[in-house]
């Protein structure tokens, strides 16, 4: 469950009987009491629904981090966006090192990212939150039960941030609106540019290549004057000889 930061909650809570404790992430961390039931598992959302754009982390590899802006946008963000972080020690620093910039409304509680949503469109501490999101590459999202400062993502895994809009007594966030897999199966974080680097070192080789063919070419072409000089002045040097030795028997 994530719990949104408002005075609504605090009133849920209390009639819900739940522990709530300030978790370092983007929503207040929810522990159910003894008896109390969860639903953390989200009904995955089709990718046609939404364009998705951004990079993914290898396979294996960091933690692949979605951000969902859900219909707000501002910046860059518009769109489902994802960014890799290689070497994340938990949710939050993923955040960032995915290549999102977060603020903070208080310590430890994700108030905007990438300045989404901006004060006309929404306050982060009454009007909705941030709801922080899990899943293996090729699994269903679930909502974290702790903040992300308090989770470290599984390699390999899929972090997702979604804009939830408070509404009635609906604690649940808005599931990310593309698939886990779909994330996953981004371009792979580098991999574009070491192709035009690549793509950019054969092209310098062939440049360089240019001026050696042209001298090879050169050089050939010398020799071959040179031959062909070097032979005819032999020619014609024979061609006098012969005709001195003729002169002489004309003589003779």
């Amino acid at each position: 469950m994530h719990p949104a930061p408002s005075r609504r909650l605090a009133a849920l809570v209390g009639a819900t009987g739940l522990l709530v404790s300030l978790g370092a992430g983007p929503v207040l961390a929810a522990t159910p009491t003894a008896g109390a039931t969860s639903t953390a598992t989200s009904t995955p959302t089709a990718a046609g629904e939404a364009e998705l754009e951004g990079e993914a982390c290898p396979e294996g590899e960091g933690a692949t981090v979605l951000v969902d802006p859900q219909g707000l946008a501002g910046g860059e963000l518009a769109e489902p966006t994802a960014g890799c972080a290689l070497e994340a020690a938990d949710g939050l620093t993923a955040l960032e090192e995915a290549g999102f910039t977060a603020t903070e409304s208080q310590p430890g509680f994700v108030c905007t990212i990438e300045s989404v949503p901006a004060p006309e469109q929404a306050d982060c501490t009454t009007d909705g939150y941030w709801a922080y999101y899990y899943a293996p590459r090729d699994g269903e999202w679930t909502a974290s039960q702790v903040g992300a400062a308090d989770r470290v993502p599984e390699a390999g895994g899929v972090e997702a941030w979604s804009w939830t809009e408070l509404s009635g007594d609906d604690l649940v966030g808005a599931a990310p609106r593309v698939d886990p897999a779909a994330v996953a199966g981004l371009p792979v974080a580098g991999e574009e540019g070491a192709d035009e680097a690549q793509a950019e070192e054969v092209g310098e080789s062939a440049d360089e290549s240019v001026p050696v063919v042209t001298i090879a070419i050169i050089v050939v072409v010398a020799v071959l004057v040179v031959l062909a000089i070097v032979l005819g002045g032999r020619y014609r040097r024979r061609q006098v000889e012969q005709e001195m030795d003729d002169r002489r028997s004309h003589e003779s």
